[in-house]
């Protein structure tokens, strides 16, 4: 063994307390790369597979009805290569062990599967349902697997004013339906009170008394097609029939869920980790420049032996590779096995036929590296510095500072420190770097503690304003459609009911210039207070009695500000399109409203 590989190995031994805290510290850091980035690539990787075999839509549209030659002209339009016609309808569900009523929808698959068929069903068990026979359905995987269901049970359905029993004949999964989101402005989704249901075309058209007609379409886009023109032509077919107004994919509410997610995700693993590893690399500076203000001695013996500097320099570079090698190898490890974990979580709530975990060696070789390079970013100046100090003043310790009143003692009253604050802050002033160095080292410690507690405490604070201080009613009662103000005065008499307040929701698209966002207008009482408009601190808005209260971020998407006017094109009913006020915004924490 060479001598400086011997001293290297002592130097490790010796320091094995320091040696070992630094590998761990790097160790959190490259897990976290690793969990987050295996994990997240597993998740897109499944996604666009299923994505791909289902033959997931681009674009959507729900609409009253339209009869099925209108599919032909869809079809027509530049860029669409495949149009889904189907009947989607709305359902109450009675099913075994839940006290009250669960939601659903009701969704048409064809007859026979074809393969140019979009937003294909991946069949989990069980069997299709047959033709012709009425009261035969699939059910989504979540809701199946939340309350119990098998093959052979039966649920109660209100299907369009009839109550009919359903038969389930298998568990399937939908590229629509990765995240069951139930809609109707719901802040989270119950797996075991949402579901969804598919039933056989011609059956589901009678029920609804659909034939010959559709309500929802899903179109299919050629490579290079224009969204944005496909979507535009789309509602000038359907606008006549009902349609409140096509979408793209980006829009789709699994879909969002999804990317949400994975951008979310993404980067919690890319900010945490690199506090982590800055940490890392402070602790690295701070004992590589301890040891070579102990070692300088033996540097100048070294260099008087004929060692060079650039060896002298790859000596205690190896020692600093050492400590993070060791940390990256526990960190990779450990991060393959929480990436797999964390896939196993992602498997709960997204449902994907084939949602399995995958590392690949360039994730591995690229955490080395991140790993190395917190290395060098750490080891460089202690490095250099035992590299270019000479032989001869090697020799001698270190020169004695320089003592005197700064500028800062300047400042002070004289007297106004003690001996022992004096001899602090002439340390801190006579060396600024490593002052800041060592500010900056403690602040990224503070720092990770502060970004982990931080997520509760926002989910805390959030879960809590929306629930105790903007939302609160005991019970939200939907329709399918616009009632009466009678069935208002209805639910205020029913025992035990002390307060009821109406809201209207209507899907729009507000337009401002060449800026335009679709979203639900919701209609509510001047000053309510069940369900309220509040800030970001909680502070209850009043609606105003004309023009639109926006969310901030809405008004920002749209460039506008109070005072100013938008056009809000209506998708629903007579779709007339009104000139209104922007009366105020909202400083919201919730988005996008109005």
């Amino acid at each position: 063994m060479r001598p400086l590989d011997r001293k290297l190995t002592r130097d490790l031994w010796r320091l094995r307390g320091q040696v070992v805290s630094i590998a761990l510290v790097v160790a959190s850091g490259i897990a976290g790369i690793v969990t987050f980035k295996s994990a997240l690539d597993s998740l897109e990787a499944s996604r666009a597979r299923y994505y791909a075999d289902a033959r997931f839509a681009d674009v959507f549209a729900s609409l009253e009805r339209a009869p099925e030659p209108l599919a032909a002209r869809l079809a027509a339009i530049p860029g669409v290569s495949a149009v889904q016609t189907r009947v989607v309808a709305g359902v109450v569900l009675d099913v075994p062990g839940l006290a009250e009523p669960a939601t659903g929808k009701l969704v048409s698959v064809p007859a026979e599967s074809e393969p140019s068929s979009l937003n294909r069903v991946h069949l989990r068990r069980g069997r299709m349902p047959l033709p012709g026979r009425r009261g035969e359905a699939l059910v989504s995987e979540q809701f199946a697997e939340a309350n119990g269901l098998a093959l052979g049970d039966t649920l109660g359905a209100l299907m369009d004013g009839r109550w009919e029993r359903i038969t389930l004949v298998g568990v399937a999964l939908s590229p629509e339906y990765v995240y069951a989101v139930q809609g109707g402005g719901a802040f989270l989704t119950d797996s075991r009170r949402f579901g969804v249901l598919w039933m056989e075309r011609e059956a589901l058209e009678a029920a609804y008394d659909m034939r010959g007609a559709f309500n929802d379409v899903a179109l299919g886009l050629a490579p290079g097609a224009g969204e944005r023109d496909v979507i535009a032509r789309a509602d000038r077919l359907l606008a006549r029939y009902g349609g409140l107004g096509a979408y793209g994919r980006a829009d789709q509410p699994s879909h969002r869920v999804v990317s949400d997610e994975i951008r979310q995700n993404r980067a919690t693993g890319t900010v945490v980790p690199a506090l982590i590893l800055a940490v890392a690399a402070f602790l690295l500076n701070v004992v590589l420049a301890r040891l070579v203000a102990t070692e300088r001695e033996q540097i100048a013996v070294l260099k008087a032996f004929g060692y060079t500097s650039a060896e002298v320099g790859r000596h205690y570079l190896f020692f600093a590779l050492c400590a993070v090698l060791l940390g990256a190898g526990i960190g990779i490890a450990a991060g393959l096995w929480l990436g797999g974990g964390l896939v196993g979580l992602y498997a709960e709530h997204f449902r994907f036929p084939d949602l399995r975990y995958q590392a690949s060696w360039p994730l591995v070789l690229g955490a080395l590296a991140v790993s190395v390079a917190a290395a060098a970013a750490g080891a460089l100046g202690s490095v250099r510095r035992a590299a270019g100090l000479p032989p001869a003043e090697a020799m001698r310790p270190e020169a004695p500072a320089r003592f005197g009143r700064g500028a800062v003692e300047r400042v002070l009253p004289r007297g106004s420190l003690s001996p022992i604050g004096t001899i602090i802050l002439r340390n801190l002033v006579r060396r600024p770097f490593r002052t800041a160095a060592s500010v900056l080292g403690v602040g990224l410690s503070v720092s990770l503690v502060f970004v982990t507690v931080f997520f509760f405490d926002v989910f805390g604070y959030t879960f809590n304003l929306q629930f105790g201080v903007a939302q609160r009613q005991d019970v939200t009662v939907a329709f399918t459609g616009p009632r009466a103000p009678g069935v208002r005065h209805d639910l205020a008499h029913l025992p035990g009911v002390e307060r009821v307040e109406a809201f209207r929701g209507v899907p729009v698209r507000i337009q401002s210039g060449h800026r335009t966002r679709q979203v639900g207008l919701m209609g509510m009482e001047p000053r309510p207070e069940l369900s309220r408009v509040i800030d970001r601190y909680g502070r209850a808005r009043p609606i105003p009695s004309s023009g639109l209260l926006l969310s901030r971020e809405l008004a920002k998407v749209l460039g506008v500000a109070p005072g100013d006017s938008v056009t809000v094109q209506v998708q629903e009913g007579a779709r007339r399109t009104l000139r209104l006020g922007v009366a105020g915004t909202v400083d919201d924490l919730f988005g996008i409203n109005a």
